[in-house]
């Protein structure tokens, strides 16, 4: 255990990628240190290779030098053994004599020697028995006085004496021994050489120079050039006869000495270190190379090592360690609690403050974690997460995920604090139920202010309009005209903003129906057609031929965008014209995006002031003072474009005009040619001042079957092959008179036609389908019968139907009555839905027209109380309240039909028409 706990720090210091990188280095350096080793081992090796080698050369020089002189030594020993008295003659008086054959002397010759004899010994005489070296000088005297020096009894002298002349030139070597050693008087022998010729004898290049020292140490015979100091050579031990030798802390020089022969000199072989260094300088080279070589690698390798494996390791784990650190003070810091679950236990692993304050104050974790762990670890359960209330009172969410944390399965929680979001959502509850409160009483207020308002306005408006059908003076029309145009301002104020009250709260919904574009377009031109009649403007349409004949979606809505939009044409374009255009988009589906444009040749808007167009009751600085208006109009077309999931957008230029541009995309029913019988292919000739009207007319003509033509027909072209159709934008000039045939006139108004030959109708600009038909009637394919050119509908048929009328409003009872008379039918008014029950009881009915507002009954009980009885007559609602839900409560009452007041006389036309006169009671 002891040894565990000792190898654990280790181990984790040694698995460290720090540890690694020191291991790293060391590994380097001790690849270089082996590197710097061997080389240090090679250049050792060869440099003892070379002075192995160098002390074989001295070796051998030293052997030659010793066999040189102790060959002479033998030599001149020999000689002076074969010296002779002769009989009777003393050595004294007669020294030996030496017998020279030719054969010794010719060696004496071949060796460069001259054998010489001394004789005496105070005075003594020299004498040349041999001259191999021609001297100039004889032996000096200093010689010869350093030879009477030697003792003859010393047993060095027996063996031969060495002496040099350094001062004669050459320098020479001398040998002597005595001629008779039992005789001293007898002399000496000797030897004399040229040293030059020993130097050269015993010089070596590879054993070095070599120097003779005599036992009083000084330099007898020296092949360096220049003097040497000694003194190194003779420090060296007695037993040491080769190694380093120097003057300083360093050796200089490899040495090596022996005696030689029999003499007492010593000869030196001194080879300078700087020789052997140069042997081993290539090696060394090669060797700092190899150590650089080497270190550069290893340097680059552990670089390369470190960088790609030993750094990023250490980043990896500083970042870990960094994330682990960052980790930890996320989750001390964080504003939720978090903690770890153990899965084996379910015990807290870690957690941070909030999670200690939060749920360390309760048993909620500790009574819910294995729950937690079960729905986590469990693949086959969904995970889901229950909020519960801790024992603080605290409101807390929580949400877990599974994960490892330090090799172990655990669950990571976290629990959010939503005591403010559920005090949020109470309040939001509380708010929501005062804002329903708010948005039920605006509604109570929006029936009550639609009912308050519509109810007298209904009273005006329809005395006005029955007024209108009375005889009257010019100057009380002209009265009626202003009370008119004052209550329809009126009217449109009051339905616009009940409008947007509506809209804001949610009540106005569309009522989607099939409706014909070509009907809507003219309706809405007519109904402004006066209005820029008398300003002098010039009002038409253009429609797209591909615009199908019957599309459906909510035409009501529509048109009150248009009328907004050409209300407004109207009022701000002094001169010119205003045009209203329909085109056909693009189909996506069974929608068909329908292009309705409003152009027209007004001041147009600034830049500035287009931002803020469709702002409620905001008017541009050059109109809020001088047109009278509420600024809801383009709010409302915008709000009405976005509930028909469209967009309304304006182009407008200072000075150039306005053009607004509504698209909604419509549901196309049928296709765009007209289900009737077409025209006959007779050619059909268009004329018109305005070439762009001639070209619409023909584009139509063209849809409808006919072969249409721009121009006046030709002269000579019979009457009853063709048709002349004159299209004028504006009042009619003099009438083409050239033309026999049949003719159409298309004009803003009637106008009384001057008498020309020839058969001719007039239809109004715009009137497209009064246009087909007039076209077949002058072809002669439509029976002049059937052909209706009334213009209003209360004076197309009139109405043979009996009603009873219920009405708790005098004034609206007297109203609705002279309406319905005026469209031909007999009224019976009842006060309440009592009187109206009675009523039913003793007579029969044709339709029943009920007010839905009443006192007592109202309309909904005396709907229900009528069919309980077996009504099956029709009962049409009538009221001011504008809510979206009245039209549904009608219907679930039995009613068939709803009228919104204040209507007029084509309304009530138009819903009464479809119901015929019945011969009795259908009980």
């Amino acid at each position: 255990m002891k040894l565990k706990q000792f190898l654990q720090p280790a181990d984790a210091f040694f698995s460290t990628p720090k540890a690694a990188r020191r291991l790293l280095r060391l590994f380097a350096q001790v690849m270089v240190l082996g590197a710097v080793v061997g080389a240090i081992i090679a250049v050792g090796a060869v440099f003892n290779r070379e002075i192995s080698r160098r002390q074989g050369y001295m070796g051998d020089a030293i052997t030659n030098a010793r066999v040189f002189f102790t060959q002479r030594e033998a030599f001149l020993r020999t000689l002076a053994l074969c010296a002779a008295n002769l009989p009777g003659e003393s050595a004294e008086r007669s020294p030996g004599r030496i017998l020279l054959s030719e054969r010794t002397l010719d060696f004496l010759r071949q060796h460069r020697v001259n054998l010489l004899q001394i004789t005496g010994q105070a005075q003594m005489q020299l004498a040349y028995l041999s001259t191999g070296i021609p001297f100039k000088l004889p032996v000096s005297d200093d010689i010869l006085a350093r030879l009477r020096l030697f003792d003859v009894d010393s047993p060095v002298v027996a063996q031969g004496v060495w002496l040099t002349d350094s001062s004669s030139s050459p320098a020479r070597l001398y040998l002597f021994t005595l001629a008779d050693r039992h005789q001293p008087g007898a002399g000496w022998i000797g030897m004399e050489m040229d040293a030059s010729d020993v130097t050269n004898t015993l010089h070596d290049d590879k054993a070095g120079q070599f120097m003779m020292v005599n036992p009083g140490g000084d330099v007898m015979m020296s092949s360096a050039g220049h003097a040497q100091d000694v003194h190194p050579l003779l420090a060296m031990p007695a037993g040491k006869s080769f190694g380093f030798s120097g003057s300083g802390w360093l050796p200089d020089q490899l040495v090596m000495r022996k005696k030689l022969g029999y003499s007492n000199w010593t000869i030196f072989y001194v080879l300078d270190l700087y020789s052997l260094l140069k042997v081993v300088f290539w090696p060394l080279v090669l060797s700092v190379l190899t150590i650089l070589g080497v270190g550069m690698s290893v340097c680059r390798l552990v670089s390369r090592i470190e960088r790609r494996l030993i750094i990023p390791a250490i980043r990896r784990i500083d970042a870990l360690i960094e994330s682990e650190t960052f980790s930890r003070a996320v989750i001390q810091t964080a504003p939720v609690a978090l903690c770890v679950l153990r899965r084996a236990d379910g015990q807290v692993v870690l957690e941070n403050r909030l999670s200690e304050q939060w749920l360390g104050e309760c048993n909620e974790r500790e009574r819910l974690h294995h729950r937690w762990i079960e729905q986590a670890f469990d693949e086959a359960r969904s995970i889901r997460t229950d909020e519960f209330q801790a024992g603080n009172g605290r409101h807390l969410y929580p949400s877990f995920v599974k994960t490892r944390y330090n090799g172990e399965d655990v669950l990571f929680c976290a629990f959010s604090d939503i005591s403010s979001r559920k005090q949020m959502e109470a309040a939001m509850a509380a708010a929501k139920r005062s804002a329903d409160a708010a948005n039920e009483a605006k509604t109570l207020f929006l029936a009550t202010m639609s009912h308050e308002i519509r109810t007298p306005l209904y009273g005006v408006l329809s005395t006005l309009e029955l007024l209108g059908k009375t005889e009257l003076k010019s100057q009380q029309k002209a009265y009626l005209q202003a009370i008119e145009s004052s209550s329809s301002a009126l009217l449109n104020l009051v339905c616009d903003v009940l409008d947007v009250a509506k809209i804001e709260a949610g009540q106005l919904v569309l009522d989607e129906r099939d409706f014909k574009p070509l009907e809507l377009v003219y309706s809405v031109i007519q109904s402004y057609a006066c209005a820029a009649r008398g300003k002098g403007l010039h009002l038409y349409a253009f429609v797209d031929p591909q615009i199908p004949q019957v599309l459906h979606g909510d035409a009501t809505r529509i048109r009150q965008v248009l009328n907004n939009l050409l209300s407004n044409a109207v009022k701000f374009t002094d001169s010119g014209q205003v045009v209203l255009r329909v085109c056909a988009g693009a189909v996506e589906g069974e929608q068909l995006n329908v292009h309705w444009q409003v152009s027209d040749s007004g001041r147009g808007i600034d830049p500035q002031d287009q931002v803020f167009l469709f702002d409620p009751f905001y008017q541009t600085g050059a109109s809020a003072n001088t047109i009278a208006g509420t600024g809801l109009g383009l709010s409302i077309c915008q709000r009405l474009a976005g509930l028909m999931k469209g967009a309304i957008r304006v182009v407008s230029t200072p000075g150039l005009g306005s053009s607004f541009t509504l698209l909604v995309g419509l549901r196309s029913l049928q296709a765009h040619i007209r289900l009737e019988p077409g025209l006959w292919p007779k050619r059909v000739h268009v004329y018109s001042p305005v070439r762009e009207m001639a070209e619409y007319i023909c584009s139509w003509l063209g849809a409808w079957g006919a072969k249409a033509q721009i121009g006046l027909p030709e002269t000579g072209t019979p009457a009853s092959e063709a048709v002349l159709v004159e299209v004028y934008p504006y009042r009619r000039g003099a009438p083409i008179c050239a033309w026999t045939g049949a003719r159409i006139v298309i004009t803003p108004e009637d106008t009384e036609e001057e008498p020309c030959a020839g058969q001719h109708w007039q239809v109004r600009l715009n009137d497209l389908d009064g246009l087909f038909d007039t076209l077949r009637l002058a072809q002669g394919s439509l029976d002049p019968d059937l052909a209706q050119v009334a213009d209003d509908p209360e004076v197309s048929r009139k109405l043979d139907l009996k009603l009873l009328v219920v009405e708790d409003n005098m004034i609206n009872q007297l109203i609705l009555k002279n309406q319905l008379e005026v469209l031909g039918c007999q009224v019976v008014l009842a006060s309440d839905g009592s009187q109206a029950l009675l009523l039913w009881e003793k007579d029969c009915y044709d339709v029943v027209l009920t007010d839905i507002n009443m006192p007592g009954m109202n309309g909904y009980e005396l709907a229900r109380q009528l069919r309980d009885q077996g009504c099956q007559a029709p009962i049409i609602g009538a009221t001011a309240n504008a809510m979206r839900d009245e039209s549904d409560r009608c219907l679930g009452a039995g009613m068939q039909e709803l009228l919104v007041k204040p209507f007029g006389l084509g309304d009530l036309y138009d819903c009464l028409q479809h119901y015929e006169k019945v011969s009795d009671c259908g009980v």
